[in-house]
């Protein structure tokens, strides 16, 4: 674990909501290597009026956990707050409740989970804490905005679009290649997000497509790829992309990339 995520946890309070003994007990160890403070408290406060997530920094949220008697189950609460979390549930789970819970202070883990993945995205959801205040400022004015999603894969659909449209971005849809570059030609979107694995045209042969045409030549893009792979983004930058994010990200780190290249001229 890197020397400034051990800095940024230390000390902080963490609340757990919904595991099990031995899930909790795995993220408290993971917690104490960082010198993190794990708590785990019930779905209500003990004290009507009370505010139980107050006390903490963050929250990690079990997404399998059901309600109790008349408590609402912990994924529900949080969706309530505005408090950080990294959430933790199976692929279906976090599927169908990502629209719920979407927020750029809060982030995903499928099981099974490392400690050092847990550590990463505790970390992740208090540096993107300052980018979801800036973002919440500034979304009233991204309604005339409009990003063209470029993916084949349904699930990164509906989480980039879910994202884009909880910050008022108009969206379009394409699931490969050539209809991503017939949407880019005929609405000229503010922003193309596109996925580098595409069928019938990749992402890399689309850039190249895109920015030899007048039309499309200057529109702001986005690479998204599932691989780290340096000389893949080395390639991406060179083909005239503007950035480049690799999957998993969560929705903090994706506005800030796009708040950077969509922020006004007079802004900088």
């Amino acid at each position: 674990m890197e020397q400034i995520i051990q800095k940024s946890l230390a000390g902080r309070r963490f609340a757990l909501m919904g595991f099990e003994p031995a899930e909790r007990d795995s993220i408290i160890a993971a917690l104490d290597t960082v010198r993190g403070i794990g708590h785990v408290i019930g779905a209500e406060p003990n004290i009507p009026g009370l505010n139980s997530l107050s006390p903490f920094d963050a929250c990690f949220i079990n997404a399998s956990a059901t309600g109790i008697a008349d408590q609402a189950p912990p994924i529900e609460l949080i969706a309530r707050s505005r408090k950080a979390a990294v959430i933790i549930g199976t692929f279906e789970e976090l599927v169908t409740r990502f629209a719920t819970v979407a927020d750029l202070n809060r982030d995903f883990i499928i099981r099974p989970c490392m400690p050092e993945e847990l550590l990463l995205r505790a970390y992740r959801v208090l540096r993107f804490i300052e980018t979801a205040e800036v973002a919440l400022q500034t979304s009233t004015r991204n309604g005339n905005r409009r990003v063209l999603v470029a993916d084949d894969d349904a699930t990164t659909i509906v989480m980039i679009s879910t994202i884009l449209k909880h910050f008022n971005f108009e969206c379009d849809v394409a699931r490969n290649g050539e209809e991503a570059l017939d949407i880019a030609r005929k609405k000229k979107p503010d922003l193309v997000l596109m996925d580098v694995s595409m069928p019938h045209m990749d992402g890399f042969k689309t850039l190249t497509a895109l920015r030899g045409d007048a039309a499309t030549r200057n529109l702001p893009v986005i690479m998204v790829s599932g691989h780290r792979d340096e000389a893949e983004v080395v390639k991406g930058f060179s083909l005239g992309a503007d950035d480049y994010v690799t999957k998993p990200f969560n929705s903090g780190e994706l506005m800030a990339r796009i708040s950077r290249i969509l922020r006004d001229p007079d802004e900088l």
